[in-house]
């Protein structure tokens, strides 16, 4: 049961992705030969691992890559937010961020 008060709509899960031991190459190679239907066995064999770390692995995420989340360019990255508030609380004006941030 989770304690937030009732004018929250949303609440945030964070999952961590466990790698079980293979590097990206290894993870894009588990991917795609499990998009082309080779079974779990295969899947170890193919990348010397067990067939248990490939199957865990792609269980994880319930069989659907997880894509990263890349911001568009024409968006505040998180650091320029930063500055933005500092600015504001120093009494820049908006111009001023603009230029210093090159925006």
């Amino acid at each position: 049961m989770i304690n937030a008060p009732l004018t929250d709509d949303h609440v945030i899960v964070e999952a961590q992705v466990r790698d079980y031991g293979f590097s990206p190459a290894q993870q894009d190679e588990i991917w795609r030969r499990w998009r082309g239907d080779q079974s779990f066995s295969l899947i170890g064999r193919a990348l010397g691992a067990p067939m248990q770390n490939a199957r865990r692995f792609l269980h994880q995420s319930g069989g659907v890559r997880l894509v990263l989340q890349q911001r568009a360019e024409r968006h505040l990255s998180g650091s320029e937010r930063e500055e933005i508030s500092r600015g504001i609380a120093a009494g820049e004006s908006a111009r001023q961020l603009a230029r210093r941030l090159g925006r």
